[in-house]
């Protein structure tokens, strides 16, 4: 009998150092999973660029304004867009990117490094970079207002979100011929900082 109790010591320590071991190896793999957070951003501002006055490839969207959103709190976004080319024009329809109205639809993206990035600057001065691609199209007839449906990438940031990633969709709405020309702008997704 007394030959059991050491093996029982041998038992309980040796479970006490493999139950330690997997809490620790837990803790380190918890530091390389991301917790990824949801978050939403809803931004009001004002367009310019070539877009507004010559809508087709090449035109360049870009808008500035202030932003309301959860990890953020009251900060502001700058959006730039650039089309791209639908491989079409008026001797190939067929080629031709349109809405039944007659409308354009155009390729477009953003990509930071442009001398406007793609940010959201938080209340503390914190900003998020992204790169986004996606669509302009005119809602109605050439020369009506337009859209913008994408997708974004997190591509990091400065301050608090200088590791930032993630990504979802984008969505905004630029309004052509009024002073000044509105953009409202939806950011859905996740993030991790």
């Amino acid at each position: 009998m007394s030959s059991r109790v050491p093996k029982r010591k041998k038992m309980l320590a040796l479970s006490i150092a493999v139950g330690a071991g997997l809490a620790l190896l837990g803790t380190v793999a918890m530091a390389t999973n991301p917790f990824v957070l949801d978050w939403r951003v809803l931004g009001i501002g004002t367009v310019t660029g070539t877009c507004e006055t010559s809508f087709g490839s090449a035109c360049t969207s870009i808008s500035t304004g202030s932003a309301q959103g959860t990890h953020i709190g009251a900060g502001g976004y700058t959006l730039t867009l650039t089309a791209g080319s639908d491989n079409g024009g008026p001797t190939d329809p067929s080629n031709h990117a349109a809405n039944p109205s007659g409308g354009k639809c155009l390729p477009a993206n953003g990509i930071n490094g442009l001398t406007t990035p793609n940010n959201i600057a938080a209340a503390d001065g914190s900003t998020i970079n992204f790169n986004t691609v996606g669509w302009l199209c005119e809602e109605g007839a050439s020369g009506s207002d337009y859209h913008y449906n994408g997708t974004y990438r997190i591509t990091g940031g400065t301050g608090r979100f200088s590791g930032a990633v993630g990504g979802g969709s984008l969505v905004a709405t630029f309004e052509k011929g009024g002073l000044p020309n509105n953009t409202y702008m939806k950011v859905d997704g996740t993030i991790n900082f």
